[in-house]
């Protein structure tokens, strides 16, 4: 299996140099490898602690967000190299004077151990679900202890596979995992992996320091939403914006009711659909609303807002899941947010525990969202709804100092 394996990377490598060709993502991950080339072998010797953190994209990063902030609180004087697979991490990461960022080199064994031997880590941690067993066998060869954070499994991964045994065999040698949920301890206890334990989704962690640094709302939003019930599409795509749609050609929105929807995409096209398409029930962009009363729908046309927006919400319906998945229902639930989603959501454990905890409504076509709309919108006992969906959340915030401790062996 490893020489199969070693002949995959090559092929994959090769695809990828292939695909740059005509993908400007691919070009950039075949480009930004190449650039660092001289950069990783000149890589100072580490005279203080130093920590490998690999996250595959910037999701992932940001769930090594709080570790790295509870590290450097232990021990203030720790360095980190952050890697990346994807441009997206590397590109839009925001690090801190203390971490430096580099593209993981495609998992070749020369690749590997040459990149042990360079950063030389005192400590290395994965997140989530991150195999690269070459890059993992050059740790155990250095007797660098390997972590698993945010660690995840769901029943069909292939790791858990019979003919998975050389994936198995790498990770069994780390030196722990701190599971997201009680379905990941039992899945890696099927297969025998070693000091597994569960801490919870460092997503909510994550998530509540973010609202602690949120600015404010603009005042015109503010004033547009006062004393309203106020439904929020988040991060929408068409099939959410239709499932409005439907529910508001059944219903009239009450004077005490309005609309925000920010979609993900914002593109000038994208924005003149919505408009169009919400005229007759009152719907104006952000960027042209002058406090008009007759507005009834308010289209938020820049980035950087929906997180400070559903401190207004009072309903959330969350985009994604009629298409290739669901986008962050976490973050409404902050706000204790109850929230509706569609039926993609194989890969999201937390929409499964949102409807079980009754806080999140999933739905399976158009028109049951748009029932789905009507019921909860108009719910008599949404301010208690909401009061649940809050405890949910902070029930849910992992307290992470012990499994710090751990890494850093202190305990």
């Amino acid at each position: 299996m490893k020489v199969i394996y070693s002949f995959s990377i090559f092929i994959f490598e090769g695809l990828i140099r292939l695909a740059g060709i005509f993908s400007p993502k691919a070009k950039e991950m075949i480009d930004g490898r190449k650039s660092q080339v001289d950069l990783i072998n000149k890589i100072p010797k580490n005279t203080q602690k130093r920590i490998w953190i690999h996250a595959a994209s910037l999701g992932e990063y940001e769930m090594a967000i709080p570790l790295i902030e509870e590290i450097s609180k232990n021990e203030p004087s720790t360095e980190f190299i952050i890697s990346f697979f994807s441009p997206s991490g590397y590109k839009n990461a925001k690090l801190p004077s203390n971490c430096t960022k580099l593209y993981l080199p495609f998992d070749s064994n020369k690749n590997a151990k040459n990149w042990i031997k360079n950063i030389n880590p005192d400590i290395a941690i994965f997140i989530k679900y991150e195999f690269w067993p070459n890059m993992i066998n050059a740790c155990h060869q250095k007797k660098i202890p390997l972590w698993y954070w945010n660690f995840l499994l769901r029943d069909n991964h292939f790791i858990l596979k019979p003919w998975a045994s050389f994936w198995q065999n790498s990770i069994k040698k780390c030196a722990g995992f701190f599971a997201q949920d009680k379905n990941t301890v039992e899945l890696g206890n099927s297969i025998q992996l070693p000091n597994i334990e569960l801490l919870g989704d460092i997503r909510y962690l994550r998530t509540q320091k973010l609202q602690l640094q949120l600015n404010d709302v603009p005042q015109k939003i503010k004033d547009f939403t006062h004393r309203k019930s106020t439904l929020i599409l988040g991060s929408s795509w068409e099939a959410e914006e239709n499932g409005l749609l439907k529910y508001l050609q059944n219903q009239t929105l009450k004077a005490n009711q309005c609309v925000l929807i920010a979609p993900h995409d914002i593109s000038q096209n994208h924005i003149d659909e919505i408009e169009q398409k919400f005229k007759s029930f009152g719907a104006e962009r952000l960027s042209n609303f002058e406090n008009n009363s007759n507005t009834k729908i308010l289209i938020i046309d820049n980035i950087g807002l929906l997180s400070r927006l559903y401190k207004l919400s009072d309903i959330a319906v969350i985009g994604g899941a009629f298409g290739k998945g669901l986008h962050n229902i976490i973050e409404a639930s902050a706000a204790g947010v109850p929230v509706i989603f569609g039926p993609n959501t194989d890969k999201f454990p937390e929409a499964k525990e949102f409807v079980d905890a009754k806080i999140g409504f999933q739905v399976k076509t158009i028109d049951e969202l748009a029932q789905t709309i009507d019921t909860t919108f108009n719910f008599l006992e949404l301010k208690v709804l909401k009061q649940k969906t809050k405890a949910h959340f902070d029930t849910c915030i992992p307290q992470i100092e012990f499994a710090v401790l751990k890494i850093l062996n202190r305990k």
